[in-house]
């Protein structure tokens, strides 16, 4: 709780109970911001706020009606003074820990996972992302992959709350683009790279970059921005525009940090660590050239962290799968499935590319969909790209909201015409039946979903068991059964 004077120069001095965006959770004695959104102007929203309780109105267009004893504050742009007005009410949470933003087309999830697992196993830390909300103990559901300033910094302050060092914050285009972070003070801002994907909301790939750039802004003179320089167009635009400390990673260009001789398994992966003039041969239970990068960003916020070097190889070499991530299930068969999250047209690339380097003497055989109401030409794309590197396709639902399952999959299989395809509307049974076909060496994609245990349709979120689970369940049910026929 706070007073209003402490978070607006005003002379009144009621107390402030809650802060909030949404008119549906105003209570009594609280603040009401009028953000104007994407699809909801909040103005049209004051009059529901006032009847349940709120004392003051923040806003910044012309106000019809303003009732005796509540007070109106105008403002130039609401999302800012609701970021400012946010940190100091819940006691400015990220000035008290070590603050890892971590931003990019892909990989976010993987790089702050694995350095929310290595560095808990030293001190509290905290994890806010895609996946959900992690700490002391703690899982709770994340309603975006950057949640909305309110909402972010209320858990911050729960994080400290409960005594956490250190946050693993992803931080998404759209999140930084709608300033849902313009309030957290970052120590260190990772960038992992950068494709021509989210143009339906930034318009631009030089809208993309600057909402990205936006992160490495953030930081002060005393942060670390660590930046990866195969993504040279990024890299060389916004290295000049930061004041911070940099460190760099890569693979193809020259970096503080490098991975040569790289090496790709099934299982692992294994390349020649290069950092400040030694090498060191590692080996990491992670798959892809896409993987080995992230890991580099993980050693280099590491090496910023202070972490010793020998302490940072041991922990790489031991890292913890990341569900839904370029993830190996686990089972006694002589072929392999690998379950990915995959939302990007260049991530379906990447993990054909991979399966079709490890894959010496099977199959690859892909079971994947497109989103319902979702960019239309990745259909187009990611069936030309089965063309090149796959030997079957199983096609089937993923999030469909409302559009239909067979028209969806059919805008995928008419670019497809080298591999054998189907459509097979029910996911578990599309699962399923790639197993069921499944010979030794054959390596089995199951692409979409992830870690999401979730399908969204027209009325939300409907329960989904998980494609790790079904193919988990499946490899026991059709081979166990095997078993017991020889039996």
């Amino acid at each position: 709780m706070k007073k209003i004077n402490e978070l607006f120069d005003v002379k009144e001095d009621f107390k402030v109970v809650s802060i909030h965006s949404d008119s549906r959770y105003v209570g009594k004695d609280s603040v009401f911001f009028c953000v104007d959104g994407l699809s909801v102007d909040g103005h049209r929203y004051i009059e529901d706020a006032i009847f349940q309780g709120a004392k003051c109105i923040v806003y910044s267009k012309p106000i019809p009606y303003k009732h005796p004893h509540i007070l109106y504050i105008q403002v130039n742009d609401v999302l800012d003074e609701l970021n400012r007005v946010a940190d100091i009410f819940y006691d400015n949470p990220s000035y008290k820990m070590s603050m890892i933003g971590i931003t990019g087309t892909s990989g976010k999830t993987v790089v702050a996972l694995m350095i929310y697992d290595i560095l808990s196993q030293l001190l509290k830390m905290g994890y806010i992302g895609t996946n959900d909300i992690k700490y002391a103990g703690r899982i709770i559901q994340c309603p975006y992959t950057t949640p909305e300033t309110i909402f972010l910094h209320r858990h911050l302050n729960e994080m400290v709350k409960n005594d956490v060092k250190g946050v693993c914050l992803e931080v998404s285009s759209h999140g930084l683009a709608l300033k849902r972070v313009d309030g957290v003070h970052f120590n260190i801002g990772i960038f992992t790279n950068i494709y021509e994907e989210h143009l339906d909301f930034h318009g631009t790939m030089e809208h993309l970059m600057t909402s990205k750039e936006k992160l490495f802004q953030l930081l002060d003179s005393h942060g670390y921005a660590i930046l990866n320089t195969d993504s040279v167009r990024f890299y060389m635009d916004v290295k000049d525009k930061i004041h911070s400390h940099v460190m760099t990673y890569g693979i193809k260009h020259t970096a503080d940090i490098m991975a040569k001789n790289v090496q790709l398994f099934i299982d692992h992966s294994e390349f020649d660590l290069l950092v400040k003039d030694e090498t060191y041969r590692v080996s990491v239970p992670v798959l892809g050239h896409f993987n080995v990068s992230n890991i580099l960003a993980v050693v280099a916020a590491l090496i910023v962290l202070d972490m010793p070097l020998s302490q940072i190889i041991e922990a790489i070499g031991q890292i913890k799968k990341v569900d839904g991530r370029m993830e190996l299930l686990s089972h006694p068969y002589p072929f392999h499935v690998i379950v990915d999250y995959c939302q990007h047209v260049t991530s379906y690339r990447k993990v054909f590319q991979f399966a079709r380097s490890v894959c010496k003497n099977g199959r690859i055989i892909g079971v994947f969909g497109a989103p319902g109401k979702r960019n239309y030409s990745k259909r187009e794309e990611i069936g030309k790209l089965a063309n090149e590197y796959l030997d079957q396709v199983i096609l089937t639902a993923e999030d469909i909201r409302d559009e239909d399952i067979n028209e969806v999959c059919q805008d995928i299989q008419k670019h497809i015409t080298k591999p054998l395809s189907v459509i097979i509307e029910d996911r578990r049974i599309a699962i399923e039946q790639a197993i069921e076909i499944a010979n030794k060496d054959d390596i089995i994609l199951i692409l979409g979903k992830g870690h999401e245990q979730f399908m969204t349709s027209t009325i939300g979120h409907e329960p989904y068991p998980g494609d790790k689970y079904i193919a988990l369940n499946a490899i026991q049910k059709i081979y166990s059964q095997g078993e017991e026929d020889e039996i």
